[in-house]
């Protein structure tokens, strides 16, 4: 068996011919090449796959540092959030503290008459040049350090300011507490305090009170805030009414023809707590007063001149 191989170029055509054993040969050599290039080929991809550059086991090596670096980014996140709602919750607070002493201040303003001049409740007006780009950046510590220095001086205005608050309404209180004026909004002093001629009996007599004239079913006023301690009928006086104001004094409302309030009512000064009427030991429509202190009526005309 014998090839010819003819191959043609520049110098012209040539002829190659192979005979049996060169072919043969030339197969072999074929053969080994290729098995020489699987070979290689085998043996380096083991090397490889031993190198664990693409093997399972850097797969799963791989995906444990994944999920160790989402659980960190998690918790990273969770702490944020965790300071951002610790900042929150601490300006909400801090808000409250603000609104109170808003409302304390509104209610002092009014106290004092200087409502005007003080604009509780509305943002204060601020202003200034700008930092421009070369301002530091503000960081969380800086944040939270500033909230505690305001929080800290809101507490101690805070306290400061409801301690001049109550100041205001014991002031209040005590000038609302003093007995001062007519137990009549109308009518006149028909019988004044100490000795005087007894209307039924004509004779010399202790009148232990101020009595005041007026239409029948008028207005009885308060002279003073307290609290009613009594309502009855008692002998002499008719239907009676007497109210507390502290520190030992009281008033006492007699011959009335009905009474507005109940025992353990809170009352204010000049509010109506009776009418006018003549119950009891009366010669017509009037108010009888009295002032006492620990249980000894004393003038009502001092109270009177206060007014």
């Amino acid at each position: 068996m014998r090839i010819t191989i003819i191959k043609s170029d520049q110098k012209g055509i040539k002829a190659l011919e192979l005979g049996r054993s060169k072919l043969v040969v030339t197969v072999l050599l074929s053969m080994l090449s290729l098995v020489a290039v699987v070979t290689a080929t085998f043996y380096i991809t083991k090397w490889v796959l031993q190198q664990d550059l693409v093997s399972e086991s850097a797969i799963q090596k791989w995906q444990v540092e994944l999920t160790q670096q989402k659980e960190e980014l998690e918790r990273a996140k969770k702490l944020s959030e965790d300071k951002v709602q610790a900042l929150s919750s601490r300006l909400a607070s801090m808000q409250a503290h603000i609104l109170r002493l808003d409302a304390a201040g509104a209610r002092l303003a009014e106290e004092a008459g200087i409502t005007e001049e003080f604009g509780f409740g509305a943002a204060p007006a601020m202003g200034g040049p700008s930092e421009g780009d070369s301002a530091d950046k503000a960081t969380y510590h800086d944040v939270a350090s500033s909230l505690d220095t305001i929080q800290s001086s809101i507490e101690a205005k805070e306290q400061q300011l409801f301690a001049l608050e109550s100041l205001l309404l014991d002031k209040n209180i005590s000038a609302e507490q003093k007995i001062t004026g007519r137990p009549v909004n109308t009518g006149w002093l028909s019988s004044p305090y100490g000795y005087r001629a007894d209307p039924f009996s004509g004779k010399r007599a202790w009148h232990a009170g101020i009595d005041f004239s007026a239409l029948a079913g008028s207005d009885v006023v308060a002279t003073a805030a307290g609290v009613v301690t009594t309502v009855e009928r008692k002998a002499g006086y008719g239907i009676f009414v007497e109210v507390s104001h502290g520190d030992g004094y009281t008033t006492r409302y007699g011959h009335n023809k009905a009474v507005l309030v109940k025992k353990g009512d809170l009352v204010e000064k000049g509010e109506t707590i009776a009418k006018v009427g003549s119950t009891g030991r009366s010669t017509g429509p009037h108010v009888h007063y009295e002032v006492t202190r620990n249980g000894k009526r004393v003038n009502p005309w001092r109270y009177l001149k206060e007014s």
